[in-house]
């Protein structure tokens, strides 16, 4: 015992000193820390009857992201790849950390639903909408309202979809109050919003999302990790959920990744992040990476800088992919 009390008197600088770095350096910081992704191969989350079996995969790419500490912010200043990001930049009106993580959700929600839309129409399978749910995703005022609120009525009138909400607030005059009924959390609530603007834009501080809910034959089942979220695999979504339902593979074999949002009318648009995801499809060895129109100057400069041998495809729409790997 004398000799470990011994040990500790003549260390105590050092240990002094080990115990405030540690807390230093975990200091957290109002940034994200950006960092080269990876792929996900998410045949295996889709679950479907007769589910055509594929040789080559279909991968959605992602990007890393820390939330930053001192520690990490000096790595940020050392590696090449990693990069920062102030908080704030992706946040509306000092949003937590919580709304963005919900609001993330949403938007994969709504790509894993018009990726079924999208797959089911173009495989000629059966979609019918069966209902949709209006979700906030944002706010740019402190409004009573918080993301993830349903929206059911705006003055009593039901609402179908964004339009009918702008129809409403278009017809309320300025610095009028409209009652919004939302479910919160399961539970029913009534919010008084006042619309804000000029006659030309009047606005009541939300940005609403509009989510539909489907039949399909056959049944289908996605599943995603709860840290997961996001709207940028919408279109490897698509594709796969495309390939599971007809009896042709259009992987050929081949390791194929991608990235870009998806409507409901297969458009694909831009995303964020596309060097970070460039270099995890390099990483991965995929030799095809479809990249929205918008993102595609880009990732031929990230392509070019590192040397990388693949091949990548500029895409506007879900055809486009689709035609690509059918005619190669």
């Amino acid at each position: 015992m004398n000799k470990i009390k011994d040990f500790f008197k003549e260390n105590i600088k050092f240990f002094i000193f080990l115990i405030v770095f540690m807390v230093v350096i975990n200091i957290p910081l109002p940034y994200y820390i950006l960092a080269p992704g990876g792929v996900i191969d998410i045949r295996d989350r889709i679950k479907i009857e007769n589910k055509n079996e594929t040789e080559g995969t279909l991968n959605l790419l992602y990007v890393t992201e820390y939330e930053a500490n001192v520690g990490m912010m000096v790595m940020s200043y050392i590696l090449k790849d990693w990069d920062t990001e102030k908080v704030e930049e992706v946040q509306l009106s000092n949003e937590s950390m919580e709304e963005i993580t919900i609001r993330n959700k949403v938007m994969l929600e709504n790509s894993m639903q018009n990726a079924i839309l999208v797959a089911y129409n173009k495989s000629g399978n059966t979609v019918n909408i069966k209902g949709q749910e209006n979700i906030v995703i944002a706010t740019t005022s402190d409004n009573g309202i918080k993301v993830g609120d349903k929206i059911l009525r705006a003055n009593g009138i039901d609402i179908d979809n964004v339009e009918t909400l702008r129809e409403v607030i278009a017809k309320t005059d300025i610095g009028e109050t409209i009652v919004l009924d939302v479910i919160r959390e399961d539970k029913a609530e009534q919010i008084n919003v006042k619309v804000t603007g000029n006659d030309e834009t009047k606005a009541v501080g939300v940005v609403v999302l509009t989510n539909y809910i489907y039949d399909v034959d056959p049944e289908l089942e996605l599943s995603f990790k709860a840290s997961e979220g996001g709207a940028s695999g919408g279109l490897m979504i698509a594709l796969n959920i495309y390939n599971s339902l007809t009896s042709e593979d259009i992987t050929k074999g081949r390791r194929i990744a991608g990235t870009g949002t998806i409507d409901a009318l297969g458009n694909v648009g831009a995303i964020d992040g596309v060097k970070y995801k460039i270099i995890g499809a390099h990483k991965n060895k995929m030799e095809i990476v479809f990249v929205p129109k918008d993102n595609y100057e880009e990732a031929i400069k990230v392509k070019e800088e590192y040397n990388y041998d693949m091949e990548i495809i500029s895409v506007d729409t879900f055809d486009d992919a689709l035609n690509y790997l059918n005619n190669n």
